[in-house]
């Protein structure tokens, strides 16, 4: 009669835990997704600097339009540090994102006829070009 108390035993005696086969496989698929992660991470980061290049260069231009009314500027290229010894532009404003160098002098200013036409990114040249109005 003790052989009908006896619990049936299952036909697989396999031990809870997972493979090594499972182990490497969810190893691999988190590795493809950190790798897609980054890649965008570093796209992003990229685009981010972009535009903010370009929206110093577009302000830069409106703080130059501001100092060719009260100076008069002859035709040339200057650099944004002269607006900077002005007072007429932030250090913040004057250096290109993307640069490692923090040296407030990374645009440059194109007048013609006294009034500022351009803005120039000196650092990445024109990967960081904006059509002025």
């Amino acid at each position: 009669m003790t052989n009908m108390l006896r619990l049936p035993r299952s036909k697989s005696h396999r031990n809870k835990g997972f493979t090594l086969v499972e182990l490497m496989v969810v190893l691999i698929i988190m590795a493809i997704l950190v790798a897609i992660i980054i890649a965008n991470y570093i796209r992003m980061k990229r685009h981010a600097q972009m535009a903010s290049c370009i929206a110093n260069q577009r302000n830069i231009l409106e703080a130059a339009v501001t100092y060719s009314i009260d100076t008069a500027v002859a035709d040339g290229n200057m650099n944004v540090d002269a607006l900077l010894a002005a007072g007429i532009v932030s250090r913040s404003l004057s250096d290109c994102p993307a640069e490692e160098l923090k040296d407030q002098d990374d645009y440059t200013i194109v007048w013609l006829d006294g009034h500022p036409r351009d803005v120039i990114c000196i650092i990445k040249g024109p990967e960081h070009d904006w059509e002025p109005h």
